[in-house]
């Protein structure tokens, strides 16, 4: 009688290990930076699942995306419900979300309950402030909030020339005009970026945005101006760090601005071969700096 063969089981060595995939929450605004962002993540073999907003997010951001709900900004306690369903626990926050919607909402701001508790809570609604209430919140709820900078580093400006142009005597003197303002700016928690002429602030941005600021610029002075664009000082890198890309590009080439001073490994830039090209073509000069270099950091 033959014998009986038992297939023997497998040791723990002989077992495949498969390493579950990191997940991570994309909360979502507008521009190209969550989208870019998206792609990133996924590239490295991440999960990612997607809350955007009706009337401001990407609808094409959804295609990156494992799983994507839209719901109306302001809806705290929908957005948590969605995040919990999806298997959510961390999040990245990222894109435009005009603090003009406060004042006008143009139907797109519809805040819940939660929201208007938060809302009325906070002495007054500067950027950074806004934005660490919500953080809490949702940290309140479980959620940990992800650095922009550590999450999306490939994307950080580094320090020196960008394009071909380095920038000229007058461009690189408007700038350390420019850098000093924009340093107070951020520490009165107005703006991330200024643009410069002669020695003259020509614009500082507010609620409008870079764009607005630089075309503003243009119309008050004129080409030859040099933009400068900062985090704040203490900035919170959980959200809100500057960001450029093409359209910062071309709001230049519109208003006759002819450099761009970005901080190094703080501001994410969005398709930068595209960003560079751009400016190369135009012959503007843009380089990275940081807080502290002096005149030998001039980029050459």
């Amino acid at each position: 009688m033959k014998s009986q063969k038992h297939d023997r089981p497998p040791s723990a060595k002989e077992v495949p290990h498969k390493i579950p995939k990191r997940t991570i929450g994309l909360i979502a605004g507008a521009g190209g930076l969550p989208k870019e962002a998206a792609a990133l993540l996924v590239e490295r073999g991440q999960s990612v699942r997607l809350v955007g907003f009706s009337g401001l997010t990407d609808c094409d951001l959804q295609t990156a995306a494992e799983q994507a709900q839209f719901l109306r900004l302001g809806q705290l306690e929908a957005m948590a419900s969605a995040l919990n369903d999806m298997g959510v626990r961390e999040l990245l926050m990222l894109g435009k979300v005009p603090k003009s919607l406060l004042f006008d909402g143009q139907g797109i701001v519809d805040p819940d309950a939660e929201a208007l508790r938060v809302l009325s809570e906070q002495p007054e609604f500067g950027d950074e402030n806004l934005m660490t209430a919500i953080a809490r919140w949702l940290e309140g709820r479980g959620f940990s909030i992800c650095d922009q900078g550590e999450e999306l580093a490939s994307l950080l400006a580094p320090f020196g020339a960008l394009s071909a142009r380095t920038p000229s005597e007058s461009e690189y003197a408007d700038f350390l005009v420019g850098r000093s303002a924009v340093r107070a700016l951020g520490s009165a928690g107005i703006g991330q970026c200024v643009v410069v002429k002669h020695g003259s602030v020509l614009a500082v941005e507010a609620i409008e945005g870079t764009d607005a600021t630089i075309h503003r610029a243009g119309q008050l002075g004129g080409p030859g101006s040099t933009v400068v664009k900062a985090a704040r000082p203490a900035q919170d890198r959980r959200f809100d760090l500057p960001a450029i890309g093409v359209s910062t590009i071309e709001a230049m080439i519109e208003a006759g601005a002819s450099a761009l001073a970005i901080e190094a490994d703080s501001t994410l830039m969005i398709d930068q071969e595209g960003m560079v090209r751009t400016a190369n073509h135009a012959n503007l000069s843009v380089w990275g700096f940081t807080q502290d270099s002096d005149r030998e950091g001039r980029p050459s």
